[in-house]
């Protein structure tokens, strides 16, 4: 089962993701602009904005600062009290569990659609919790629109502001009526998580039961339907002792097959996720196998420099159709060579089999993606790897390996001085990647390895008694080098395997 008992304060993601400030929700019916004036408040294009009602289904959370005042602002799905759809339930479920733990609960309605039938019983549910409410009526894009909305002043909310929150018209105001009514507390500082973790992977793959397994609690939303998760849904996790950034996406499809601007929307939020996260978990359906869209996936992960884990989720079904690991293992790494630097883990979400081993394998791979070698133990395995299996000829010329040298982390990055930096053939720089990952304890842990090379005419050790330091190895970088004037230094090719 998934390690519930490790999770600790991320129980409570509101209170996990304030650090101790003061919380803001923005509640209200669905359309009425909610997620505009979350991105004006936090001032950051966070949350999707689409004129299609119910955009917003998990809860989204950012920092604000007003006045010297931070605090933390959620912006929530639409309050819509009555709906008969699953995920339109769990949303106002979040919604109503945001407000009762909220400071200030900012009630959002349409100024130009007018008070509508739900909105007073969902403000009746809000004022149970006795929560400080302020009404912003939104899309007020003029003055002579404040006297068509003034039907709010009915609702008996005494703090009543008129704001435009797609041309920030009033939105100062709002924000003073909110730091009026925040209390003092005294914050946590906001640290940086020790690894950044992202779960990708085609719609309906089990990403957002995952989420909730590891977090030990329901944060995202789940339906059998795809397209349930739109914008990124992010928990706190404490693992190993390492504080874990966990990140849900929206299932990517084949570009051909996305529809509409919504889907457009979360599809490049989920893709801005991978650039940001440092390991991403590729999550595919082990009953249908690695498919075609699975493979772009992971090639965008490793095009993008990024650590990576596959998880065949839903293994429960797979064994069923008499799937066994080690033949899948097989299969996938002779089809796909390019994967064989991920680990796979074998989980089912739905009984949690298996999901306790996908953080330490994220872990492993997020400490191998910034492995650092000293030079030494670098040339030493050069020459055993030398010594293996002759360099090939390029050309008519025999290619000549003089020394390596580790030139970047975050993938590991290896420099290899040579002779030639041209036309090596393919199969070589294959099997020195293998070589090196054995020998430095990076084969199938999940980080991409890059060998460069560069062309240069002295040895290791000639470069080692130019610089009068013989006792040293090249370090990394311009050390590495060589002098000006020889050969052309400096001039390399990336090989990317």
């Amino acid at each position: 089962m998934a390690r519930r008992g490790k999770v600790g304060a991320a129980a409570n993601p509101i209170a996990t993701a304030a650090h101790g400030l003061p919380v803001v929700v923005l509640v209200g019916r669905a359309n009425v602009g909610k997620s505009t004036l979350f991105n004006r408040i936090v001032r950051r294009g966070r949350a999707i904005v689409s004129p299609i009602a119910g955009t917003t289904r998990d809860l989204n959370m950012g920092r604000a600062v007003h006045e010297e005042r931070e605090f933390v602002v959620i912006d929530s799905g639409g309050l819509e009290l009555y709906a008969r759809e699953h995920t339109t339930e769990r949303a106002v479920e979040e919604a109503l569990r945001a407000v009762a733990e909220a400071d200030v609960v900012v009630f959002v309605i349409d100024g130009r659609a007018g008070i509508a039938s739900g909105d007073n019983e969902a403000l009746a549910l809000i004022r149970e919790t006795g929560r400080p409410t302020i009404v912003a009526v939104n899309k007020i894009d003029r003055p002579s629109h404040e006297a068509a909305a003034a039907d709010a002043y009915a609702l008996g909310v005494p703090s009543v502001t008129f704001v435009s929150a797609a041309h920030g018209l009033g939105v100062g105001e709002l924000l003073d009526a909110i730091v009026e009514q925040l209390p003092a507390r005294e914050a946590t500082p906001e640290t940086l998580p020790d690894l950044r973790l992202a779960l990708i992977g085609r719609p309906n793959v089990g990403k957002s039961s995952l989420l909730n397994r590891l977090a030990g609690f329901d944060r995202a939303i789940v339906d059998d339907r795809p397209g349930t998760t739109r914008d990124p849904v992010d928990v706190r996790l404490s693992a190993d002792g390492r504080d874990v950034l966990l990140i849900d996406t929206a299932g990517i499809r084949r570009p051909t097959r996305v529809e509409g601007d919504l889907e457009h929307h979360s599809v490049g939020r989920a893709i801005e996720v991978i650039r940001r996260a440092e390991v991403l978990v590729l999550v595919i359906d082990a009953t249908e196998g690695i498919t075609d869209q699975d493979v772009r996936l992971a090639r965008l992960v490793e095009s993008n420099d990024r650590a990576m884990v596959i998880v065949c989720n839903k293994w429960d079904a797979a064994a069923k159709l008499d799937k066994h690991v080690p033949g899948f293992v097989r299969d996938t790494y002779r089809r796909y060579p390019f994967l064989d630097f991920a680990p796979m883990v074998f989980t089912s979400a739905l009984t949690g089999d298996g999901v306790e081993n996908i953080l330490p394998a994220a872990i492993r791979a997020g400490a191998s993606w910034h492995s650092t070698f000293q030079t030494a133990l670098l040339n030493r395995i050069l020459a055993e790897t030398i010594a293996e299996l002759d360099p090939p000829l390029v050309g008519r010329r025999r290619l000549k390996l003089m020394y390596v040298t580790q030139v970047g982390s975050a993938p590991p990055r290896l420099a290899f001085f040579t002779n030639l930096e041209h036309d090596i053939p393919a199969h070589f720089i294959r099997f020195l990647e293998g070589r090196f990952r054995v020998a430095l304890g990076l084969e199938c842990v999940g980080t991409p390895l890059r060998l460069e090379f560069r062309r240069t005419g002295r040895s290791w050790a000639e470069s080692r008694q130019a610089r009068g330091t013989a006792d040293a190895p090249p370090a990394s970088g311009s050390e590495a080098r060589p002098r000006r004037g020889r050969a052309t230094a400096g001039a390399r090719v990336r090989k990317k395997v």
